[in-house]
């Protein structure tokens, strides 16, 4: 989890080929929760996640780029702190690979240090 203030920005950690809400305040749930997908030329998939995000800014299902604001974030019933939480998983022969986020959230903070509003 990551506390930081409602509005938040998000930026994408790389190049995104799909992506779209596998849970959200619009279908009944609790939570926006986001889903992103990149498929690399050896079949491998890598997949983020973001969750609490208040509003998607790019339209679902379609690509984005690395670097791009996809969404604002922390304020979509979270209880008492404002707070994200991410999801990085690799599909690849067969396997899958659950990762710490920070591998690729932390950079994005890097490169957008102005990302906490």
């Amino acid at each position: 989890d990551i506390n930081h203030p409602a509005g938040s920005n998000l930026y994408a950690p790389l190049d995104i080929e799909n992506h779209y809400y596998f849970n959200s305040l619009a279908m009944g749930h609790n939570n926006n929760r986001w889903r992103a997908h990149h498929r690399f030329k050896n079949g491998s998939e890598w997949v983020i996640q973001s969750h609490h995000l208040i509003t998607l800014l790019i339209p679902e299902h379609q690509p984005i780029s690395k670097g791009t604001l996809y969404a604002k974030t922390a304020g979509v019933y979270v209880g008492k702190i404002d707070h994200t939480h991410f999801v990085f998983k690799i599909y690849d022969f067969g396997d899958t690979i659950l990762l710490d986020p920070w591998l690729l959230f932390w950079q994005m903070y890097r490169d957008f240090p102005k990302a906490v509003t």
